[in-house]
């Protein structure tokens, strides 16, 4: 008979390789809010130009975007293993360009502040990214700066 761990579901904990000018966070999987570990794992993991001030899964972190200058930038990033997956196939790591950002601000979200977020599965895992800029119309350069950071995540 298969013990309790062997129903568990298992993913890496989110790992940014610091670049140059990054602060990085991750915290080790558990069982996503509400859930046993056999229905949902998941582990949050953030890279910021600035030091990040909230909880580790905390969306929108209001405290760490209320400190964002214009240059500055925030991914935030949950990689999870869900049964029955809820997010639809893709490619990871996505692409982040600005035609798929939001200019200004939403809910909770300072009207200075672009920001995108996606959903994928890839090869099992579920990819909940969020990512937020200084400005509500991010320069090459961001979103340049962004997607390398992202590259490197594990």
């Amino acid at each position: 008979m298969f013990g309790l761990l062997a129903l568990a579901l298992a993913v890496s904990p989110v790992h940014f390789q610091a670049g140059t000018g990054w602060h990085v966070r991750s915290q080790p999987a558990h069982a996503c809010p509400g859930v046993s570990a056999s229905r949902c794992v998941e582990s949050w993991g953030s890279a910021s130009t600035v030091r990040y001030r909230d909880c580790p899964d905390c969306v929108p972190p209001h405290r760490t975007l209320g400190s964002l200058p214009a240059n500055g930038i925030l991914i935030q990033l949950s990689n999870a293993r869900e049964r029955p997956a809820r997010a639809p196939l893709g490619r990871w790591p996505v692409r982040i360009r600005r035609k798929d950002l939001i200019a200004g601000g939403g809910e909770g979200i300072p009207r200075h502040v672009g920001y995108g977020e996606w959903f994928v599965r890839s090869h099992g895992v579920e990819h909940y990214l969020w990512v937020w800029f200084g400005r509500s119309h991010p320069t090459r350069q961001q979103l340049a700066r962004a997607n390398a950071e992202l590259r490197r995540a594990r």
